[in-house]
């Protein structure tokens, strides 16, 4: 009896030490596992984190759009180039936004499309001038009357918000052609009536990829024209003053496509008139 005894503790000793045993290592796995997370979460914040730090390249900050890119999609990137306090003038009253108070500010990316408007061929050519120093972003609300316009300096290679200011449209130097975009854009029959009869056209061949050139008639405008924005437009201002122009380029481009369609619109005896179109 004794020895069966001591057989049968001997082999519920085995079982509770192999138990023991079993209890013990799972949670050494789970907590194993634990760590691999918490070690993989963290791989994925410092990549995350320094993704948001890469530095932008000096040549950036060579062409102003390129530089406005940059400044539009990187919250950090943003902040570090405006000069703060920064000066805010609405209708001449002057105040200053201090660096935290500042809000992130998507400008025009937040958009589908933008626009830029220029008065002649020349002025389109000035995005791509490396000798630019001083450079306006313009968003207008037509349907307020309203201009949101942000002053950039290029200083010591650099450029830098210097200046945020709001104002009545009517104060804009292109006021006139503001005012006749508006109703161009919302009002089909006073559309019509400010469209050439032979309206020259240009386009690219789907299938050679060569630029197409002729014209279309009025009525065949609605067939060809991209979509026009209605209530607010965006302006670039590398140097272009509008003065004593009769002429406007406006161009109208996707963010998402990459597509870009050019209006040419000519004043004569007073009347602005769409006599170009170029997709």
């Amino acid at each position: 009896m004794k020895i069966n005894f001591l057989l049968f503790a001997l082999f519920v000793g085995l079982l509770c030490t192999v138990g023991c045993k079993s209890r013990t290592e799972t949670p050494a796995i789970v907590t194993e596992q634990r760590v691999d997370s918490v070690k993989s979460d963290s791989v994925a914040t410092d990549s995350t984190s320094t993704a948001a730090e890469t530095p932008i390249p000096k040549k950036a900050d060579e062409y102003f759009d390129d530089f406005a890119f940059a400044f539009m999609k990187k919250p950090r990137f943003q902040r570090s180039r405006i000069v703060f306090p920064l000066e805010h003038i609405v209708d001449g009253k002057r105040s200053e936004i201090q660096k935290s108070a500042w809000k992130y500010d998507r400008m025009y990316s937040a958009r589908e499309t933008y626009t830029l408007i220029f008065d002649s061929p020349k002025g389109a050519g000035m995005a791509k001038d490396t000798s630019v120093t001083r450079v306006v972003v313009e968003e207008l609300d037509l349907s307020r009357q309203r201009i949101k316009s942000y002053l950039f300096l290029r200083e010591n290679s650099e450029w830098r918000l210097t200046r945020l200011s709001e104002e009545k449209m009517e104060r804009s130097a292109n006021s006139d052609f503001y005012a006749f975009y508006q109703r161009f854009s919302t009002d089909p029959a006073y559309q019509r009536e400010h469209i050439a009869s032979q309206l020259a056209f240009s386009t690219f061949d789907e299938d050679n990829f060569k630029r197409m050139e002729g014209f279309i008639s009025a009525s065949q405008w609605p067939d060809f024209a991209p979509e026009l924005p209605k209530n607010k437009l965006t302006n670039v201002l590398y140097g272009q003053t509008f003065n004593n122009s009769n002429l406007r380029l406006l161009s109208i481009s996707s963010l998402s496509s990459g597509l870009t369609s050019t209006l040419t619109f000519r004043r004569r005896n007073g009347k602005w008139k769409l006599t170009r179109l170029d997709n």
